[in-house]
């Protein structure tokens, strides 16, 4: 078995233990066939593949990019809450790109970011979702909010998506459960803008 055969098995079985799910359950849920995971990770004489497609849909339905463990949340380990579009790496189609171009309507201080994490699924915000960020708005209770969350320790800044109830920050996922609410004190925890949209690309 190939090393990359060996950790997509190991990515795999980590994500169905971590969304307490069978693989079975993981591949239907994430919109496949029961058997497609199992047969992958059952197989022993290295001869069924998985393919990019499959491993993509589990990723969009987890919140977890492939190879990517859950509970690995530190700077560094894992992959961003939230990047950027224009420095977003997913080959866009083009009526992608317009749609955010015509959203974002050539405000100053109105920008697109990519959500990368599964924070808030449960009020449809999903992996591979583009926000549009307004950065002049002041937000109120109940507002989608880019945040900008600083470790002064290690000296470096994340960027989130979080649900805004004042005065503090929650995410609000479904597969993730709950997480600890953050205050917001435009020091530590400071909000970046306010989310004016969405677009949705369906791979």
């Amino acid at each position: 078995m190939t090393n990359d055969m060996r950790e997509t098995k190991e990515w795999l079985q980590a994500i169905a233990r971590h969304l307490n799910l069978s693989p079975s359950q993981l591949a239907l849920n994430a919109g496949m066939a029961a058997s497609t995971l199992t047969r992958f990770i059952n197989d022993r004489t290295n001869t069924i593949g998985i393919t990019q497609g499959s491993l993509e849909k589990v990723a969009r339905y987890s919140g977890f990019r492939p190879n990517q463990m859950p509970g690995l949340t530190r700077p560094g380990m894992a992959e961003p809450d939230t990047v950027p579009f224009a420095q977003d790496n997913t080959a866009w189609p083009k009526w992608v790109t317009a749609a955010v171009e015509a959203a974002k309507g050539g405000r100053n201080g109105v920008d697109a970011w990519v959500m990368k994490g599964a924070a808030l699924d449960a009020l449809g915000i999903l992996p591979g979702d583009i926000l549009i960020i307004d950065q002049s708005l002041r937000a109120k209770t109940g507002d989608i909010v880019l945040v900008q969350i600083v470790d002064p320790i290690a000296g470096t800044a994340e960027m989130v998506t979080r649900l805004y109830q004042a005065p503090f920050i929650m995410t609000h996922s479904m597969r993730l459960g709950p997480g600890r609410p953050e205050q917001v004190d435009d020091d530590r925890v400071s909000i970046a803008g306010v989310r004016i949209g969405q677009v949705r690309f369906e791979h």
